[in-house]
């Protein structure tokens, strides 16, 4: 709600301040031309209808106009201005920002996806066409952009500080599957999430045994390594095929 407040001031500050001149110097015209206080001048500003043109100046009606007309460009400046901010592309984008923030704090007994690479994105398509609920953690502003108009659940931020796997919602999660293409960080989420939820089911990758077994030891449920498991795979695969040579004629 706050970054469509700041949005919305932003855009809204130069038609304040050329408003604010506009209205000042009509204030000071109506006191010049027919000797008012500045409030009764204020008031003709504001309600032009309170003005008894039998009983002032040809000048003063004249400039009477010209206050309505200025006034009435200034409203649809600032109708232009709002609406900009509701339905333009930023406007979207933050709009879309609070309805992200807004389901972030429904979430319960989610997962937390740590990492959007290739591994990550089969991890987030396969959950999508579960139905399971899911955070993504993405640090990359540029990504997190575009995972925001895919309309998924996204916290831009980095997944090894405490803060960030809070707001998160890692109280509340079921598990959390760690995906990001570097061992070390993973050992050090791996550890975070555990002292933040003991109960909390951890899925993690590695790349190396070492990393996989400090892993284990620290708490994950279960260590994936791709290449490990892309080679059971291969090799499963030629098992079938050399009890079936037919198969490959």
């Amino acid at each position: 709600m706050r970054r469509a407040l700041l949005l919305l001031l932003r855009r809204l500050l130069l038609p304040l301040l050329l408003f604010a001149a506009f209205v000042s110097v009509c204030v000071l015209t109506y006191m010049r031309l027919e000797h008012l206080p500045w409030i009764d001048a204020l008031f003709w500003v504001i309600l032009p209808h309170a003005i008894d043109y039998q009983r002032v100046h040809n000048a003063t009606k004249i400039f009477a106009l010209f206050v309505f007309v200025g006034v009435f460009a200034f409203q649809i400046w600032f109708a232009e201005r709002i609406l900009l901010s509701f339905f333009g592309h930023q406007g979207r984008e933050v709009w879309k920002s609070m309805m992200n923030e807004f389901n972030l704090e429904k979430m319960r007994d989610h997962f937390i996806i740590c990492g959007y690479g290739q591994v990550g994105r089969t991890v987030v398509e396969h959950l999508t066409r579960a139905r399971i609920p899911f955070v993504l953690i993405e640090t990359n502003e540029g990504l997190y952009r575009q995972i925001l108009q895919e309309n998924m659940v996204v916290l831009q931020g980095d997944a090894k500080r405490h803060s960030v796997l809070q707001a998160a919602g890692i109280e509340r999660a079921r598990g959390i599957c760690i995906v990001i293409d570097n061992d070390a960080d993973n050992l050090y989420i791996t550890i975070t999430a555990k002292s933040l939820n003991p109960k909390l089911s951890i899925i993690t990758r590695a790349g190396q045994e070492r990393y996989a077994e400090a892993m284990r030891a620290s708490g994950a449920s279960q260590v994936i390594i791709p290449e490990y498991e892309g080679g059971r795979m291969a090799g499963r695969m030629i098992e079938e095929y050399a009890a079936s040579p037919s198969e490959l004629t």
